[in-house]
């Protein structure tokens, strides 16, 4: 058992493959051993440059009329190289802490245990760590999606040790400024997800952990290439067939500046 562990965790010590999309976007897969707790230990990992692609956070809120859409239909609206869920919400939708989209503050309450934010605007996005770098009020950044954070610049765990474990999507900044967005194909628990991002070659100076379970989902369109992960991994049963099943009422899309 402890030599099939080192196999695992030299594996994914190795350098991942980067496949470029297009200029300022390249994809990888790399392997969760011996951290996944179920499913496909597979993460997909999107390298984005902030200053060739646009980050994008969208609201169903925004839509005329307001209607709720799957990771598939945002993709189809916006016509996006890249979709991910954007954060967590309420029973009835609403989105749990700041949300900016385009400059438009959809949710201005801060969710007060939220200690993160992914921002960006017209030329830069960032991972802010709220407790060095608080937002302002009202934003000064076009797109915020609040969240919490996993890991901070100390390398610090800044989450709780508990069993439950789900599907995980995450944001990350890299030693370049790069954004780095992770995604689960199986279910991870929070802290071994951050375990396994701290120790894979991907130089994440921090990172914040965006709504996981069956809203964890990531869909890839570019010419020649496709990719979707759909978080439908849940810890009290077997898979269903795959598929994007959940509404996402707010999801992040990278489109072309």
């Amino acid at each position: 058992m402890a030599l099939v562990a080192a196999l695992a965790l030299w594996r994914n010590a190795r350098a991942p493959h980067w496949r470029e999309l297009r200029p300022g976007v390249e994809f990888t897969l790399i392997g969760g051993e011996p951290w996944c707790r179920l499913g496909s230990s597979s993460v997909a990992v999107l390298r984005v440059d902030p200053r060739r692609t646009r980050l994008r956070a969208r609201s169903y809120a925004r839509l005329a009329p307001p209607r709720m859409l799957t990771v598939l239909e945002w993709r189809e609206l916006t016509h996006a190289t890249a979709v991910f869920n954007a954060g967590q919400y309420y029973p009835d939708f609403s989105y749990m802490g700041v949300l900016v989209c385009g400059g438009d503050t959809v949710s201005a309450r801060p969710h007060p245990g939220f200690q993160a934010a992914l921002v960006a605007d017209s030329a830069r996005a960032h991972v802010l760590d709220l407790a060095r770098t608080p937002l302002s009020a009202p934003p000064r950044w076009r797109e915020v999606a609040q969240s919490f954070m996993l890991f901070d610049r100390t390398g610090g765990a800044r989450v709780r040790r508990t069993p439950k474990i789900a599907n995980r999507t995450v944001v990350g900044e890299d030693e370049r400024g790069w954004i780095v967005i992770c995604v689960s194909e199986g279910a991870y628990t929070l802290a071994d997800f951050a375990e396994m991002l701290r120790r894979a070659p991907l130089r994440l100076t921090q990172a914040m952990s965006m709504d996981g379970g069956l809203e964890s989902e990531l869909v890839v369109a570019t010419p020649g290439f496709r990719y979707a992960s759909f978080g439908d991994w849940p810890a009290d049963r077997e898979p269903s067939a795959p598929g994007a099943i959940v509404p996402l009422p707010a999801v992040i899309t990278l489109e072309d500046r």
